[in-house]
């Protein structure tokens, strides 16, 4: 694994990369105590010698830089100014974008306003397609007029069985895969308050009173790739009927369930993932021949 660091008009990313294929691979993570190796390790290890690919810490999380004014209107536009940034910079001309939650949402706006040179949008447990969440008003109220989640990921860096619990909620199914490994590094992640922070700056940039921000809708019939939504059959976060009708909206969509998953599915099917990503690059060389 080689790390690179990018740098940006809004700071440092820092790049996590593997492998030299011909094939190449940028993947978003998501928001909270996440970082691109937290969601991604795995992932990255499965990918064969055909494949190159990038995983950044996204602005706030993991190494790279925290940047205080992000949160607000322009929280979204700032990330994919970044990414842009990053794929400009690693000259990356065709390449498949896979965004998880936070990063789905990323994702599908960069998608939206730089089409060039991806192959294949991959939107995973993603964020952007729900127009409410369950409870909307006391999250909003929640989100809005206290700091408790920043407060909250204090907690979780007081008591590793508070970390553990929280990742068997709603992140992990089968609790095989909730190791001592883990929790140590999600319990980690959580101190200091970057990551409470980070989250809170998402929070406060994704939902007002009347809905959630971005609600992308009806504009993901403007994606000009195919798009390959992929959730965990058990996801609590993300509402499967939501997916279900966000495929429908794209023009050339696929939807993979991937079976007793929660919100971190890729964490939990790593292999799985890869090989749904294999079958549609697949797809793609044919398609394009």
């Amino acid at each position: 694994m080689k790390t690179i660091d990018i740098h940006t008009q809004y700071g440092k990313l820092h790049v996590y990369k593997s492998g030299n294929g011909e094939r190449c691979v940028l993947l978003l993570h998501g928001g909270g105590c996440d970082s691109a190796m937290l969601s991604w390790r795995e992932v990255m290890e499965h990918f064969g010698e055909r494949y190159t690919v990038y995983a950044p810490d996204l602005l706030g999380y993991g190494r790279s830089d925290f940047y205080k004014g992000i949160s607000g209107e322009h929280f979204y536009d700032i990330h994919i100014a970044c990414i842009r940034e990053l794929t400009i910079q690693l000259k990356l001309d065709h390449y498949i974008l896979v965004g998880l939650s936070m990063g789905g949402a990323i994702a599908t706006g960069y998608a939206l306003k730089y089409p060039m040179g991806l192959r294949r949008l991959f939107l995973v447990g993603t964020w952007g397609i729900s127009p409410k969440i369950p409870c909307h008003s006391f999250i909003n109220w929640y989100v809005h007029k206290t700091n408790l989640t920043v407060a909250q990921y204090r907690w979780m860096a007081r008591s590793k069985k508070l970390a553990r619990w929280a990742i068997a909620y709603s992140l992990i199914g089968n609790k095989e895969k909730i190791t001592d490994v883990l929790v140590q590094e999600v319990w980690e992640a959580c101190r200091g308050d970057k990551a409470g922070q980070s989250m809170q700056d998402y929070q406060r940039s994704s939902i007002t009173s009347k809905g959630t921000i971005p609600f992308y809708g009806k504009r993901l019939a403007q994606l000009e790739v195919p798009v390959i939504f992929v959730i965990g059959e058990k996801d609590p976060l993300v509402p499967l009927q939501d997916v279900e009708r966000a495929k429908e909206i794209v023009k050339d969509g696929k939807l993979y369930v991937l079976k007793k998953c929660k919100h971190w599915a890729v964490k939990e099917r790593p292999q799985e993932f890869c090989e749904i990503v294999e079958r549609e690059y697949r797809i793609n060389e044919h398609s394009s021949h």
